[in-house]
């Protein structure tokens, strides 16, 4: 069994890869005040192999290798970095290693399927990676997701409030409102943008497949048909186990 770890801004998501294939097993929200009481009543087998996607503080990476080794020690254990390549996956970045490794991750774990897909990633920021049937990425965008806009919105314009309990609807009858609104088709708009620009540079329109903590909400708001797949970052770090790549030894205990 495989025990995998994506590290975002909000939680930290674990999943395991066994025989039935990758599924989730909980996510702890960082600033939870009995986080590591959940962390510890967690009933986490001992591992064959640990992987990690990190893109949030490294003191949190930190402290999770230390948990991970009063808890498996001896366990190898794999911090995840973009490649220029991997399997059928060939990055377009020039210098690869400035693509977010949780974009490389789901690039992989999608590029098993030779299909024409666009990527959303849903998250702090919108993230839009369009994938050839043959493996190549062909580039992306990144958008300031949803709280982003509106922490920049509100700073930056004191007449426009947010508040808890605004909705989005098509046309909104109060500030708050129009805000939401307007955030979610700014959002669903660059998606609907990029899928079409995408269908006329390969004349077939591409799978679009959602992940990440507003993924469900984008959905909803899409005019085009979309996918979600919850675990495609996981799926990418299950991938980028059975590729071999950048296996550290087992873990000596020191803080890295």
């Amino acid at each position: 069994m495989d025990l995998l770890f994506d590290l975002g801004n909000t939680r930290m998501k674990i999943a395991c890869r066994d025989a039935a294939g990758v599924r989730s097993l909980a996510a702890l929200a960082w600033d939870a005040p009995d986080f590591l009481a959940q962390w510890h009543g967690l009933p986490l087998a001992v591992p064959e192999r640990i992987a990690i996607a990190c893109v949030t503080r490294t003191h949190r990476l930190e402290a999770l290798q230390e948990l991970l080794h009063s808890r498996f020690a001896g366990t190898a254990t794999a911090i995840a970095a973009t490649q220029a390549a991997c399997g059928r996956l060939q990055v377009a970045y020039d210098d690869s290693a400035r693509l977010g490794v949780d974009r490389f991750l789901a690039l992989l774990a999608a590029s098993q399927l030779a299909q024409l897909q666009l990527l959303v990633g849903v998250g702090t920021a919108l993230t839009i990676d369009a994938l050839g049937a043959d493996g190549r990425h062909h580039g992306g965008l990144i958008v300031p997701g949803l709280r982003l806009m509106r922490e920049a919105m509100t700073a930056a314009a004191p007449g426009v409030e947010w508040h808890a309990g605004a909705f989005c609807t098509d046309f909104a009858r109060d500030t708050a409102s129009a805000l939401e609104s307007g955030i979610w088709c700014a959002l669903a708009g660059a998606v609907e943008r990029s899928a079409q620009r995408l269908a006329m540079q390969s004349d077939t329109a591409p799978l679009v497949l959602l992940h990440g903590g507003d993924a469900a909400m984008l959905s909803a708001q899409l005019a085009i048909p979309a996918r979600r797949d919850a675990l495609l970052v996981m799926r990418g770090l299950a991938a980028y186990l059975d590729a071999g790549m950048a296996q550290s030894p087992p873990d000596s205990g020191r803080g890295r």
